[in-house]
C-alpha cells in the first residue's frame, strides 16, 4: 500500500457532514466528487477556489450520487505549492474552501 506523503485534512460542514465536492485533501492530492467517471491515470484540473491545478487520477469509485476519484497534484509551480499549503492551513482552521473537478 501506498504512503501519503503529507498531511490529510478531511473537509467537513460546520454541522459536521462531509463536503459534498471534495472528501479530504493534503499537499499532494485531492479526493473529490465528480459527476463522471474518471479513468485511472487520467489526468484532469481541479479548481480549488481560484487556484486551478493539473492532478492525475489514483483511482475512481462509484457512488450513488456519481463517482468519488482520488487526484494526485503534478506539476506544480511554486505559487501553486504555497496557494495549496495557505488552502489546507486555511481549512484546517475552519474557513471553507470550494472544489470543482475539470475533466
Amino acid at each position: 500500500m501506498k504512503q501519503r506523503k503529507s498531511e490529510r485534512i478531511e473537509l467537513l460542514h460546520p454541522n459536521g457532514t462531509m463536503s459534498p465536492s471534495m472528501f479530504d485533501l493534503s499537499k499532494t492530492g485531492v479526493c473529490a466528487f465528480s459527476a463522471k467517471k474518471l479513468e485511472k491515470g487520467a489526468f484532469v484540473f481541479i479548481k480549488i477556489n481560484t487556484l486551478r491545478i493539473k492532478a492525475k487520477v489514483v483511482y475512481s469509485m462509484e457512488r450513488t450520487d456519481g463517482f468519488r476519484a482520488g487526484m494526485e497534484f503534478c506539476d506544480l509551480t511554486p505559487e501553486q505549492t504555497k496557494g495549496l499549503s495557505d488552502l489546507v492551513d486555511k481549512f484546517s482552521r475552519g474557513i471553507p474552501i470550494s472544489c470543482a473537478v475539470e475533466a
